[in-house]
């Protein structure tokens, strides 16, 4: 450069390899393990997270169904709390994918643990109020992640903020009761008459003699017996579900339902940082739309249904993202009105399906056969981060494969009963009855707990 203005010679066509990269900051992994221009680097994180989910599910699952939904609740939290912090401290790419994987497979299971625990703990008039509850408080724990990774943007103060608390879980050893009905599907009636006793000294409920009787008598008569009986029955847990082509035949359509929203879900949520504007405030927007979709569930789910409302809203979701593919360019906003029309759909879904799954299987193999479907559904936010780099090559792919899963869902909702009003079942033989009629409940001790 002469008197500050390029000459004509200081310019070549001839290309030449790049020594470094400049990074705008070194707040993330991208700059600190240098991983510009290395698309599939960047997504491998995301697909081995939800590799992570699929081994944790069914471990976890078997544990809550084995040992308890509360034992599998505090091990998976505790758990996700050391492990993750770890990743603070990752000295390479390599360290950063290994702890990612170690921290899900410890973590992932959660949610579902502590899912089955409330809505076996409460009523079925109360299983919609409480997953809208829970929708909410993801949603509010979606917006706070954002909050926080905006003010801690570094990525190692950020992990250092978010994943101890998780510790706190180890009070729940105190404070927590076990699932009354998993106790009673276990033979281990003493001990749910006492978590029943407190709940109804807490709620102002007499037990009635009759309750008591189901509960003291039945108690001695069957100690030692039942156990057995039932530890039999989980032991040939698999075995009746393959000799039943009823649930068999749910499972796998179950199944599909779970790879659709985790797809479309999570497929979603990572596109929202490109949209245009602050990430963190996208993050946080796609957040805090997913309270109308649980909100609009505990309003429709008691009266018009579970099929009907998550039809619809595979439906409304699979032609909102197939729509983008074919907007014009020169209306974005058009687009970004699909894009939130399609998340608020899928929440939607992906709110009511757990409660439905769950309402589909019997007690002594929910959490099991919830895991199974949701494993399956890995699948789908396995392959969902892979989708931005599929959008360098075909930028109207993506929509349309989320919009066409979507569509498919909606219909297998046809093939499935309607569990609206009917008590959770019990066995193989309670689930599959479902398809004929509503199930009620046989005993009284099972009453009381819907009660409470």
């Amino acid at each position: 450069m002469e008197d500050g203005f390029c000459q004509p010679d200081h310019f070549s066509d001839k290309l030449r390899p790049c020594e470094q990269w400049l990074y705008e900051t070194h707040d993330t992994i991208v700059a600190e393990f240098n991983l510009a221009c290395q698309d599939w680097k960047r997504t491998l994180v995301g697909t081995i997270h939800n590799i992570g989910m699929l081994v944790s599910l069914p471990i976890f699952g078997f544990i809550s169904d084995r040992w308890g939904r509360k034992r599998s609740l505090i091990l998976s939290s505790t758990l996700l709390a050391i492990i993750g912090t770890m990743k603070a401290f990752s000295i390479s790419y390599e360290m950063y994918v290994i702890v990612e994987f170690l921290e899900t497979v410890a973590g992932a299971s959660a949610f579902p643990a502590a899912y089955v625990l409330t809505i076996e703990l409460l009523g079925q008039n109360k299983r919609v109020l409480t997953t809208a509850f829970l929708g909410i408080m993801l949603a509010l724990g979606g917006i706070s992640f954002a909050m926080f990774a905006k003010t801690f943007p570094y990525w190692r103060t950020f992990i250092l903020v978010v994943y101890p608390p998780s510790l706190l879980f180890l009070s729940y050893i105190y404070f927590l009761p076990e699932s009354i009905r998993w106790l009673l599907s276990k033979g281990r009636r003493e001990e749910a008459f006492k978590i029943v006793t407190k709940a109804a000294k807490m709620n102002n409920v007499t037990l009635s003699d009759e309750t008591i009787r189901q509960f003291t008598v039945e108690e001695k008569q069957t100690k030692g017996v039942k156990t057995e009986a039932n530890e039999e029955e989980t032991q040939g847990l698999w075995l009746q579900v393959i000799k039943s082509p009823i649930i068999m035949t749910r499972l796998a359509i179950c199944s599909w339902w779970w790879i659709t929203c985790t797809f479309v879900f999570y497929g979603l949520a990572i596109n929202s940082v490109s949209l245009a504007g602050d990430k963190y405030t996208n993050y946080m927007l796609v957040s805090s739309v997913e309270i109308i979709a649980v909100v609009t569930n505990a309003l429709v789910l008691d009266r018009i249904g579970r099929k009907k409302t998550m039809m619809i809203a595979y439906l409304v979701c699979g032609v909102s993202c197939g729509s983008i593919a074919f907007v014009p360019k020169n209306l974005p906003w058009l687009a970004t009105v699909l894009y939130l029309v399609g998340k608020i759909a899928i929440t939607q879904a992906f709110s009511g399906i757990y409660m439905y799954t769950s309402e589909l299987f019997p007690t002594h193999a929910r959490q099991s056969l919830l895991g199974f479907c949701s494993m399956i559904g890995r699948i789908g936010s396995i392959v969902s981060p892979q989708m931005p780099l599929l959008a360098i090559y075909i930028e109207w792919l993506p929509s349309v494969l989320f919009g066409a899963t979507a569509i498919i869902a909606g219909g297998l909702m046809m093939t499935t009963p309607e569990t609206l009003n009917t008590k959770l079942p019990d066995t193989i033989k309670e689930a599959e009855f479902i398809a004929s009629k509503k199930v009620k409940p046989k005993s009284t001790d099972m009453q009381l707990t819907s009660k409470l």
